[in-house]
């Protein structure tokens, strides 16, 4: 596989799994761009014996979570959420604001802590298994399933359980 098509096939993949985190559609389009950036050099050190292109551009992605959010230069209390832009004319790429489930999934989100929604990315956008986030978060497999049991609980509390339901299938 090229670049480009590495590129073109998981473009919209990575921007799904970066907004759910940030929430904020310029912070997305910078990350995004930087995600592929970085890829787009270490392309030629990619080993699909080692991980798949997939695996291999979300490790890049979380990789640029991870930095953004531990970054002392970034602060959140500058950061225009998206729903004091909605008087800006900003192109809906994705239909979000004529989706009521895109809605309510924008809506839930943004009443989770940083960390459930990273549990959520990984879980709904990574596709990723309990051991395989237990890894990544350096827990165990049961702490992953106890953190999904009162992620879920608190949802439901927050949410039609019909949308809900359709949200997470």
């Amino acid at each position: 596989m090229t670049f480009e098509q590495v590129y073109n096939e998981y473009f919209s993949y990575v921007y799904n799994i970066i907004y759910a985190r940030t929430l904020n559609r310029t912070e997305t389009e910078d990350l995004v761009s930087d995600v592929f950036f970085r890829a787009m050099e270490n392309f030629k050190k990619f080993d699909p014996t080692k991980a798949s292109e997939k695996t291999w551009i979300c490790t890049i992605a979380r990789n640029r979570l991870i930095d953004y959010y531990r970054s002392s230069a970034r602060t959140r209390s500058v950061l225009m959420p998206d729903d004091d832009m909605k008087d800006f004319p900003v192109e809906d790429d994705y239909n979000i604001e004529k989706d009521d489930i895109n809605k309510e999934a924008h809506r839930l989100l943004a009443l989770l802590s940083d960390e459930e929604r990273e549990l959520i990315s990984m879980r709904y956008f990574m596709d990723l298994k309990n051991p395989e986030i237990a890894d990544k978060l350096g827990i165990s497999s049961k702490a992953v399933c106890e953190r999904f049991r009162r992620l879920l609980k608190k949802l439901e509390g927050l949410s039609d359980k019909k949308l809900l339901r359709e949200l997470l299938t």
